[in-house]
């Protein structure tokens, strides 16, 4: 059976949530409260089962994760000639971009205040206000670019489950 790379994600995401829930249930169930021996009652857990469940959708998730990994360092996004694990650090180092460009191009071109003995400093860019916006743009422009290759690869390119 052939899946995308997201129904893999997906996949993995279920799979999570269902030992989530089985986690949740055992913190609930894996401990009764009684006052006499008559009142003690069996709630159905089972250490021995609750663990074989847990750990066959770990071992499910491994090799998804296995599988998504290797796609990851072989498929090549086309737009952008890099493989979807490139793609994946390149939007993260965008997205660090981003968060010093925002900052440097909300900075006034020439600042003036009054020092404590009321002298008058003046603050001035040392670089062009204009050219950092069109940096900040052009990164933003790039991340979503980035973004739809990524998403698009990822439904496009099949990957061989077992």
């Amino acid at each position: 059976m052939k899946l995308c790379n997201a129904e893999l994600m997906k996949k993995v995401k279920l799979l999570e949530q269902a030992k989530n829930d089985i986690l949740a249930e055992e913190r609930r169930i894996h401990q009764v409260t009684y006052q006499t021996e008559k009142d003690k009652f069996d709630n159905g857990y089972n250490f021995a089962d609750t663990r074989k469940r847990i750990d066959d959708i770990e071992a499910e998730v491994r090799k998804y994760k296995r599988l998504l990994n290797y796609s990851n360092a072989t498929t090549v996004v086309e737009e952008f000639n890099m493989t979807l694990g490139e793609c994946l650090v390149y939007m993260a180092q965008l997205n660090r971009q981003v968060y010093t460009l925002d900052e440097l191009a909300r900075k006034e071109p020439m600042t003036r205040r009054s020092t404590v003995n009321g002298v008058i400093e003046y603050t001035a860019l040392n670089y062009d206000k204009a050219e950092c916006q069109a940096k900040l743009q052009w990164v933003l422009e790039t991340i979503s670019k980035l973004q739809v290759a990524i998403d698009r690869t990822n439904l496009t390119n099949m990957i061989e489950v077992g």
